[in-house]
């Protein structure tokens, strides 16, 4: 708003003159007129470029978080799954993140399978945590995105550890992802 009241106070200068001195309606006028009307019409064009294109970053000022009641985790955990997954996805610019959900009974289905995937040999990174750390600390998170040009993982699925760190604090850590 302010950068059109400032090209109007230019087109104002330029057709009536500086310092109040009306300038004459001749064609020099208008040239000079015509001039700045192209050139507040070449800087809007590329503020509006700019402010388009320039990678924003991720928004999650609107999601959607559904939390299904939990017998692993308490609401705390849960809570921090959530801002885990913000912070693994924080990269995606021009991206927001409408829905986080995580459903224990869907979660626990995907554990049992990427541990069996992993079992049969079919290099599960999570199948590998949980056999590592033991399953109860592992949970299975479901993301829907929306970027302003489509990417190949907008819809997906995030397989996490809540794991114990050096300082003994548990710490989510994103062992995989993939399409939904």
């Amino acid at each position: 708003m302010v950068l059109l009241l400032d090209m109007l106070v230019v087109l104002f200068l330029i057709y009536f003159g500086v310092g109040g001195k009306v300038l004459s309606h001749c064609a020099d006028s208008w040239k000079r007129l015509t001039k700045a009307i192209v050139a507040v019409v070449v800087v809007a064009a590329v503020t509006v470029g700019m402010w388009w294109l320039w990678p924003k970053p991720l928004d999650t000022s609107h999601t959607k978080v559904e939390i299904s009641a939990s017998s692993k985790f308490t609401d705390a955990q849960l809570d921090d799954l959530v801002q885990a997954s913000y912070r693994a996805n924080a990269g995606m610019k021009n991206c927001s993140v409408d829905k986080v959900k995580y459903d224990e009974r869907q979660s626990e289905k995907i554990v049992d399978m990427e541990i069996d995937s992993y079992d049969e040999g079919h290099g599960s990174a999570l199948g590998r945590a949980v056999r590592e750390h033991g399953r109860s600390g592992a949970a299975v998170l479901f993301v829907d995105m929306t970027c302003q040009e489509h990417v190949d993982d907008e819809d997906h699925v995030e397989w996490y550890m809540l794991l114990p760190q050096d300082d003994g604090t548990k710490t989510w850590v994103l062992q995989d992802w993939g399409n939904g």
